[in-house]
């Protein structure tokens, strides 16, 4: 039915119904209830003016509600014109339609660049409107669209000699049921730029990585084959492209052994599961020789959404090759480091401890996990002192190249060693690494010689023998700063007289002065009696000390040692006593050292004559 009948029918519609049923309505209603003639011939006037009124006011309804559809429509049609209007401009989209002739719209003709006046052209006109490269293009495709009526989509260019960048179009078409045919042109210009900019970008990738020498590249389908393959893969694994396009990637450069694990881990990753994570692994030669490379895996799906396995493969054998040479050399510098006999240490920006060699335990008696991480002046105390801690301030500074200096270390047992220390700031840690060497025993040497040459000088120049014992317990100290020493001599009366205790207090040294020698009357005492070494680790619990433990442990003093010197003939001529602020017991060197300065106390008494003589009485002297 035709839409412009569909209004009009409906109204006929409605007032026949509406008169057909008033007229057989109200007529049986009348004879039903009047009987008069001459009242029903009245009343049939009155009737029919009502039903004039009546059909009146019902062909204005229906007149009225068709009209406010019409308008609602009408409205409705406008806005969604608008809507459309403004989609075609946001778009950059126009219309046209076709029929003798183009008809386009006012927003194709704004894409087409054209005036008004041509928004009706024919065929050849629009072609002279676009760039000859494309007009061959566009002729078959709208010719194919207007006489088989095939869905027209064509890219053209428009013909714009005096513009540097071209405008794309994009045309469309496609015939309706009726035959009439329809299109739209868009304006694709960005569209074409970026197509451009991103093929322009993967040909750039694929020359970067052709021409990659070191990164190989290859891409496998779904089923593993071949499907690109670089000139480094060539020559990483030995293969020509013809070679191995269409082939499996296990069969080319996977050891056999391993073959099925990367099959079965390949299969698992593109059903969903974990991806193969990038390693250092051995592959395979075309020569069956194997290669060490750095493999990283990537899966991608290319525009028809089928999978693609991508492997970038770095080849390492160079690297292995000196990271083998650097292994070796590193053994080599450890075995030597590690015999070394000079401790080697690293520290931190915080002087902590971060390396150390096996020869530290044998210098200091620290374990190795027991240092590291302590700072240096742990064992060193001088160095947070100054002047040693301004020198290592100038040396992390860098106004000092180096440092080489001798202090104490002070080591496990509580011994005081003297060492040599050279330092060096390392610019890659930005700590120290130095060097300790042991010079305790060298440096022992030297203070015995010089204390030997000091004796010798004082008995020639006729020194007091309390002076020269003096001097004797000072160089000892001085060697061992945590013994305090006392030389005691023995008189006629077998009578211990303190030669010289320059570190004692005052009120010990009178204590014990003129003690009578015997066996077990303390340390000194028992030696000068027996002629032997006497230790006594502990003085609140050692049976030599009974008596004298008292005065001894509120002098401060908790363990002595005494070792008698004699002369020539083997007679007692006196005793070293040496002291500890705490239990201790001496060292074998500790024992060899003080013999060596026992020695030099027995010249100094049998040059003087002291035994010959009554000792001189004891005079305190300040250390």
């Amino acid at each position: 039915m035709r839409p412009d009948l569909k209004g009009p029918l409906r109204l006929a519609c409605v007032y026949s119904l509406f008169s057909t049923l008033w007229i057989l309505g109200s007529d049986n209603l009348l004879h039903a209830l009047v009987q008069d003639r001459a009242l029903i011939a009245e009343l049939h006037i009155t009737k029919e003016v009502l039903f004039i009124l009546l059909s009146t006011g019902l062909i204005f309804l229906v007149s009225l509600r068709d009209r406010q559809t019409q308008d609602q429509l009408l409205k409705d049609l406008t806005h969604n014109s608008q809507l459309l209007k403004q989609a075609h401009r946001n778009a950059a989209l126009g219309s046209w339609e076709y029929h003798e002739g183009f008809h386009w719209s006012q927003e194709a003709l704004n894409l087409l660049d054209r005036p008004a006046s041509d928004a009706q052209c024919s065929l050849e006109q629009l072609l002279s409107w676009l760039h000859p490269a494309e007009r061959a293009a566009v002729q078959r495709a709208m010719q194919a669209l207007l006489q088989d009526q095939t869905t027209l989509s064509v890219s053209t260019r428009l013909l714009q000699p005096n513009q540097q960048q071209s405008t794309w179009l994009m045309l469309r078409g496609e015939a309706d049921e009726q035959g009439e045919v329809l299109g739209t042109i868009q304006n694709i210009t960005t569209q074409k730029r970026d197509e451009n900019a991103l093929r322009e970008s993967d040909l750039r990738f694929r020359q970067l990585f052709e021409q990659t020498p070191r990164i190989a590249v290859q891409g496998y389908d779904r089923e593993r084959r071949v499907i690109y393959w670089n000139q480094a893969s060539n020559q990483l694994y030995g293969y020509n492209v013809h070679e191995v396009m269409g082939r499996h990637l296990e069969e080319l450069i996977v050891p056999p052994t391993a073959r099925n694990k990367v099959v079965n881990a390949i299969k698992l990753w593109q059903l969903g599961g974990p991806p193969i994570p990038a390693a250092e692994i051995q592959l395979q030669r075309k020569d069956g020789s194997l290669v060490w490379v750095y493999s990283s895996h990537l899966m991608l799906r290319n525009s028809l959404d089928q999978l693609e396995l991508y492997c970038v493969d770095i080849d390492l054998t160079e690297q292995k090759k000196i990271d083998s040479e650097l292994q070796v050399s590193e053994s080599r510098y450890r075995r030597l480091v590690e015999h070394l006999g000079d401790a080697i240490f690293i520290t931190n920006t915080e002087n902590q401890l971060t390396f150390l060699n096996p020869a530290w335990e044998q210098i200091s008696g620290y374990a190795l996990h027991d240092s590291l991480g302590s700072p240096l002046q742990r064992f060193m105390p001088e160095l947070g002192q100054m002047p040693l801690s301004q020198h290592l301030a100038e040396l992390r500074t860098g106004r000092l190249d180096n440092l080489r200096l001798e202090c104490q270390l002070q080591t496990r047992s509580g011994e005081i060693r003297r060492v040599e220390l050279q330092l060096n700031l390392s610019s890659l840690e930005q700590g120290l690494h130095g060097s300790l060497r042991d010079m305790h025993e060298r440096h022992q040497i030297q203070q015995l010689q010089q204390a030997r040459n000091a004796v010798l000088d004082e008995l020639l120049g006729q020194h007091s023998l309390q002076s020269i014992l003096a001097g004797i317990s000072r160089r000892l100290e001085c060697l061992q700063p945590q013994m305090r020493v006392s030389i005691m001599l023995l008189d006629a009366h077998q009578r211990l007289r303190i030669g010289a205790a320059p570190s004692l207090p005052e009120t010990y040294s009178q204590a014990i002065d003129g003690v009578q020698a015997g066996p077990e009357v303390g340390s000194c005492g028992h030696a000068a009696s027996s002629g032997e070494l006497v230790i006594a680790e502990d003085l609140n619990t050692h049976p030599y000390w009974k008596d004298y433990k008292g005065i001894a442990l509120a002098a401060g003093l908790q363990a002595c040692w005494s070792l008698p010197f004699k002369d020539d003939s083997g007679q007692v001529l006196g005793t070293f006593g040496i002291y500890y602020p705490q239990p201790a017991r001496p060292s074998s060197a500790d024992i060899a050292l003080v013999t060596e300065f026992t020695r030099l106390a027995g010249l100094a008494v049998q040059f003087s004559g002291a035994k010959t003589s009554e000792p001189e009485p004891f005079v305190p002297t300040v250390s």
